[in-house]
């Protein structure tokens, strides 16, 4: 009775103020605010959570895509909302926050000039279902300081680790060498190492998406010729290969898609002190699949990162055959 009450209350609410495209699940209203100029825009996201408890902050990030681009990652305010700059206009909007509620997908809502644009968005509980858990795969950090420095690494992941090489205490605490050796209590070694189950979207579910479809045999050359696109070393480019390679290489098939920087936040979360000029993430995310069929499937453009100055890299992979607990 309380969630019931609740959500009309909220629904009173936007009923007052909502002038455009009132949705189930979304609503947009535009509010005046004095110390804007006439072509000044500001969008503000409010998420509601119907049917958990009232009132309850929620810690997990949001994941959002405008207008069919790539995945963004933000992290609610105390009174869960956010803000976006967008230019004024029609844009479009996908906003997922876990799997426990429905990803909400929107019409063409209009952005105002001059006045603050509202969308207050309706999450509401999924139905009961087997728990999918898909594990992101040994992503692996590379440091390179232009000097022998001691740096301190804190990793936060969405899911549950389940492996860490050395042992995550608090953080790593390394002395890394300009070549990217790294020394941790005593012990030298290449890289730091990481595994986490999470509940990973699946990008192939859609009839569209940007990728690859790669046939087994030619698995090999084309992570050659990607990552050496991308960026990586001699040495990054054989450990990613030695480790995805075989897995690829024995389907007759693969979808693949890249994720890169901020997008692989969704994952992890990386604080390194001190701070270096570049930190270039990377991850594989990808499926078997029968069909070499490429329709609606649009190349993906690749980035090449920049590896100047304190350079760090880290890449990792999520295969999202799904197995339900």
């Amino acid at each position: 009775m309380k969630t019931i009450l609740s959500t009309l209350l909220i629904l009173l609410c936007f009923s007052a103020f909502a002038e455009v495209d009132q949705q189930g699940e979304w609503h947009v209203y535009y509010k005046v605010d004095q110390t804007m100029g006439p072509t000044d825009t500001k969008t503000v996201i409010h998420c509601y959570f119907i049917g958990d408890s009232d009132g309850e902050k929620h810690t997990e990030p949001i994941v959002y895509a405008l207008d069919g681009g790539s995945n963004q990652v933000v992290t609610l305010s105390e009174t869960n909302d956010f803000t976006i700059d967008l230019k004024a206009g029609k844009h479009t909007f996908q906003f997922y926050y876990n799997s426990s509620f429905k990803e909400i997908e929107t019409d063409s809502l209009e952005v105002k000039a001059g006045v603050v644009t509202h969308i207050d968005l309706l999450f509401q509980i999924q139905p009961i279902e087997p728990l999918i858990i898909r594990e992101v795969k040994k992503p692996v950090i590379y440091l390179y300081p232009e000097v022998p420095t001691t740096i301190s690494i804190d990793l936060k992941t969405i899911g549950a680790l389940t492996f860490t090489y050395p042992l995550l205490n608090d953080g790593w605490n390394v002395l890394a060498q300009p070549d990217g050796t790294l020394t941790c209590n005593g012990e030298n070694y290449p890289y730091l190492f990481w595994e986490a189950d999470q509940s990973v979207q699946n990008p192939f579910e859609t009839e569209t998406f940007e990728g690859f479809v790669v046939a087994g045999k030619d698995a090999l050359a084309f992570l050659e010729e990607k990552l050496t696109q991308i960026g990586f070393n001699d040495k990054e480019r054989t450990d990613f290969i030695t480790f995805w390679g075989p897995q690829l290489a024995s389907n007759e098939f693969n979808n693949i898609t890249f994720q890169f920087n901020e997008t692989c936040d969704a994952y992890g979360t990386l604080h390194i002190t001190p701070k270096p000029e570049n930190v270039n993430r990377v991850y594989m995310i990808w499926n078997k699949t029968d069909s070499p069929a490429t329709d609606g499937i649009t190349p993906q453009l690749l980035p090449a990162f920049d590896r100047s100055g304190f350079d760090v890299l880290e890449w990792g992979g999520v295969e999202v055959n799904d197995f339900e607990l």
